[in-house]
């Protein structure tokens, strides 16, 4: 039964998601996956473990076991943290897909622990960011390390159980009142899943902190003990941390047994929620054809986490420069250069989201009086509004460090709006006035990559050369003035 939920879940999120289910080869690799689910988690697994190779690392090279102690509690925070996003979050996808509607008519008392195992086996693969460095810790102290492999367990079913506690409480119902709301918590599910990606990076900077502080640490430790993840400190006194384990494993057994009957009882009849909301009249407002092909792009981004996560890639770039910020306390024009440069860059793969973005609505589309110049010049400005609030946010970072950071303001305007020109360029270098999406394949995009990288590396020359910042900035100003005169031209 959990495996054909789990294939089914899979298969609905691949049509679901626009990326793919507009791409042929990719849907078709999706749903192998799909069907497997040795090879749909082991997938999953393998983008895990480079960050847990990554922070196992901080375990190789030391021996005392304070440190070691509070490096396993800030490492337990991970799975207990992903464990209950995921299962507050999916939860709600997984019923709003029907994935449960036909086991409604089954003789089933309690059909909440197959959601339960459902969600056990999207969150698993989460434990690859923690597990080697318990291994690490488990070749040093064998039995230390086989209790921290128990604790980041207990802190996964934990974090599993607050989830459901938080959808049987706030989900399980259905509203009836206007539409609204949905954008707003499409995008909060899009700024937790940032958070979490940003948390990897920042818990990368913790466990640097934790062993030139760790006596500190583990004064803060000792003293909330009893509390999770600080119980997880116990690790080298294996009869206090084995009676800590068992009473959490104890407690948080019987709550995860009662709120599963809930959820079900929810699930079979839940609640109705009356609201009164006024709706507004119906108001045309012309705007330009460019200004309403982006603001299209965006409304349809918000609508659809998944779409909306790929474009906002960029927003990895920035944040091992902001904690880098947050340790030193300065933010020179060394550091912003090359982010800014690097944000520049991954502009590129938002060409992917831009276009695909489209699915279905090409042929209505092209029944409207839009020019191929039209069409390009929006999806070029879709690709750079949030790398270029990316870079003029960084600037004003760095302005309130140094003001000598306001100089690097034009690398912020200029180089998204280069990359995603020449992006663009390229795709619809072809002759016509059709309206086409284009078919982007990796090679593509790496090449892209390669061009791109190349016009950058023109630009920042005079940067290498003598770090003249000025004319390398009189550089990215001309090579823009030239791609927005080749827009203005295309199909001309």
């Amino acid at each position: 039964m959990l495996e054909i939920l789990y294939r089914e879940l899979h298969y609905q999120i691949a049509k679901r998601n626009p990326l793919v289910a507009n791409d042929e080869k990719q849907f078709q690799r999706a749903i192998k996956n799909a069907m497997n689910i040795k090879r749909s988690i082991g997938v999953q697994v393998l983008g895990f473990l480079p960050f847990g190779l990554l922070m196992a690392s901080t375990f190789a090279f030391t021996n005392e076991k304070l440190v070691l102690s509070s490096l396993m509690v800030s490492l337990a925070l991970i799975p207990f943290v992903f464990a209950m996003y995921v299962t507050a979050v999916q939860t709600s996808y997984v019923l709003s897909v029907g994935l449960f509607e036909p086991l409604k008519l089954l003789p089933i008392k309690m059909g909440s622990r197959y959601l339960s195992g459902l969600l056990l086996l999207e969150i698993s693969p989460s434990l690859a960011t923690v597990l080697p460095s318990a291994l690490f810790l488990m070749v040093k102290y064998p039995l230390s390390g086989l209790l921290a492999v128990l604790w980041l367990l207990l802190g996964l079913f934990l974090g599993h159980t607050l989830g459901l506690l938080l959808v049987n409480f706030f989900s399980l119902r259905i509203h009836q009142r206007a539409g609204k709301g949905h954008s707003l918590k499409s995008f909060a599910r899009v700024v937790m899943f940032l958070l979490f990606i940003g948390m990897f990076m920042m818990m990368n900077y913790l466990q640097y902190y934790i062993r030139e502080h760790s006596e500190q640490v583990a004064g803060i430790v000792e003293k909330y003990f009893i509390a999770y993840p600080f119980a997880v400190s116990s690790i080298f006194d294996p009869l206090r941390s084995m009676a800590l384990f068992l009473a959490y494993l104890s407690i948080f057994g019987l709550v995860y047994h009662l709120t599963l009957k809930g959820v079900w009882k929810k699930i079979l009849e839940p609640p109705v929620v009356s609201e009164r909301r006024s709706i507004s009249k119906f108001r045309a407002s012309p705007r330009g054809k460019i200004l309403t092909l982006v603001l299209k792009d965006f409304k349809i981004f918000v609508r659809k986490p998944a779409m909306l996560v790929a474009f906002l890639f960029p927003i990895y770039v920035i944040f091992p420069t902001l904690v880098s910020a947050l340790q030193r306390g300065e933010l020179g024009l060394e550091d912003l250069l090359p982010v800014l440069f690097m944000i520049g860059l991954f502009s590129v793969p938002g060409a992917d989201a831009v276009l695909k973005v489209e699915g279905k609505n090409l042929d209505f589309l092209r029944t409207l009086p839009i020019k191929k110049r039209d069409f390009v010049i929006a999806k070029v400005m879709s690709m750079t509004l949030i790398p270029t609030f990316l870079g003029l946010s960084l600037v004003t970072l760095g302005v309130f460090y140094g003001s000598e950071a306001f100089v690097l303001l034009p690398y912020a305007l200029f180089l998204p709006f280069i990359a995603s020109s020449i992006t663009m360029l390229y795709f619809f270098r072809y002759r016509g006035e059709e309206i086409g999406i284009p078919e982007l394949r990796w090679p593509q995009i790496i090449l892209m990559f390669i061009i791109v990288g190349i016009v950058f590396g023109i630009i920042a020359l005079p940067i290498f050369v003598g770090f003249n910042v000025i004319g390398s900035e009189v550089i990215a100003l001309v090579t823009s003035l030239t791609l927005a005169f080749l827009l203005g031209r295309l199909s001309r």
